[in-house]
């Protein structure tokens, strides 16, 4: 399933950064499109990581950040983040994984990926934001 989260149901600007977040829990997914969106992000949610996959396959216009949770009925998040960080399409995406798993797993996770245990704080997630959002290059208009 893919949601696409549109702060006041007005088009974002072109320049507004993308945050592709997969998650199966919906009232965690609608938080991280909530923070986001409220951040004048442009938000595509995902509750499988068959449809990230396919997204990112198929999309142009990549995203500026990657936010997933690693317990997913499809795979582990945490494992696709490995994957992502050694894709060359993805070079200079950064990739984040919120996870309430065990601090073992979490340690693995981190050794190619930051991680944000569950019950996450905002600001934390906010801070993520605010850091991939300063990497994407803004565009002028010619004037």
């Amino acid at each position: 399933m893919v949601h696409t989260i549109d702060t006041q149901n007005r088009p974002a600007p072109a320049e507004a950064p993308i945050l592709f977040a997969v998650d199966d829990d919906a009232a965690t997914l609608a938080l991280l499109s909530d923070i986001a969106a409220d951040s004048g992000w442009v938000v595509r949610s995902f509750t499988r990581l068959k449809d990230l996959r396919t997204k990112l396959a198929a999309q142009k216009a990549r995203p500026s950040l990657v936010i997933l949770d690693d317990d997913l009925p499809d795979g582990s998040g945490g494992d696709l983040a490995r994957d992502l960080r050694a894709d060359p399409r993805m070079k200079g995406i950064p990739v984040l994984v919120c996870t309430g798993a065990h601090p073992m797993r979490q340690a693995e996770i981190g050794a190619w990926a930051p991680v944000v245990s569950k019950p996450f704080d905002l600001a934390e997630i906010e801070r993520f934001l605010q850091a991939a959002a300063g990497r994407q290059p803004r565009h002028r208009a010619a004037g």
